[in-house]
């Protein structure tokens, strides 16, 4: 993989913006390829890496192949747009983003397992923007993220909350956060739209180091373990990813929020650590 990404950038290098190199493996892999893609953003190169079986859904391949670090190595290396797609038409949307990224590498970054479409709620333009509204509430006491692999599970989560009446939701996806960060101030508040009532909090089962920029709380992978040996969909249930665990934690944790306000200025990680359910506070 480390030689890949090398030759990868030797090509891009030769003759800038007549060759663009395309990568790919699982995303796990590209740890090892992590020096090259650093050297490629150092020159400004445009590679375009694919990364796949991006989550703990590669449960399967034990916790070797569940990068649930890894991301946060991409979202910090300098010039590199590290970019998790919902479905397909975001994926579209991202590989535009990584064709029009003439200085920039780029990882897309996808799941092994099947997701369900969207669209109309998911727009391929939009992911230039790094997040943007999914789906609107006015009368929202919650704004929930998704990101990649896990959008849909963000959205189901909301339909679950609804329906019992826990709390009313705006779904927000974010696929980029470097994209997001480069937009002016005016579109990021109109798409976090950040309230004293109104918590946001993102899914997504990667180690939540950064999210606390964005969120008030985030259902996460614990930092102090790894993966688990099981089968994709296993893995999500033994994790506490279902939109029935999540949906009752939130319950619990707005029910905090509207009793003690100060909360919302803490950062809440909901994680599930060996089946058992466990709140952090920062």
């Amino acid at each position: 993989e480390h030689a890949m990404a090398a030759i990868a950038n030797g090509l891009a290098a030769y003759h800038p913006n007549m060759i663009i190199p395309i990568t790919s493996t699982f995303f796990m892999f590209y740890l090892w390829a992590a020096p090259s893609v650093r050297m490629g953003a150092l020159q400004r190169l445009q590679v375009i890496h694919v990364a796949t079986h991006d989550s703990i859904g590669t449960g399967e391949d034990g916790p070797t192949h569940q990068p649930i670090e890894l991301a946060n190595l991409f979202r910090a290396m300098p010039n590199v747009l590290y970019i998790r797609p919902g479905d397909s038409e975001e994926t579209a949307g991202a590989w535009t983003v990584a064709i029009k990224a003439k200085n920039t590498p780029s990882i897309i970054s996808t799941s092994r397992h099947a997701l369900p479409q969207l669209s109309p709620l998911t727009n391929r333009a939009s992911v230039a923007k790094g997040a943007y509204v999914l789906r609107e509430n006015a009368s929202a006491t919650l704004t929930l993220i998704g990101v990649g692999a896990e959008l849909s599970l963000a959205v189901k989560v909301a339909d679950a909350l609804e329906a019992s009446g826990q709390a009313q939701v705006r779904i927000v996806s974010f696929p980029c956060q470097r994209l997001f960060d480069a937009q002016d101030i005016e579109y990021k508040r109109s798409v976090l739209q950040r309230r004293a009532d109104r918590p946001i909090v993102v899914i997504e089962p990667y180690t939540p180091n950064g999210w606390e920029r964005h969120a008030n709380a985030a259902f996460c992978m614990a930092t102090s373990r790894f993966g688990q040996s099981l089968p994709g969909a296993v893995a999500y249930e033994y994790f506490g990813f279902t939109p029935e665990k999540i949906s009752e934690k939130l319950g619990g944790y707005l029910e905090t929020v509207r009793r003690e306000p100060e909360a919302m200025g803490e950062f809440h990680e909901f994680t599930e650590a060996d089946g058992v359910a466990s709140v952090r506070i920062h």
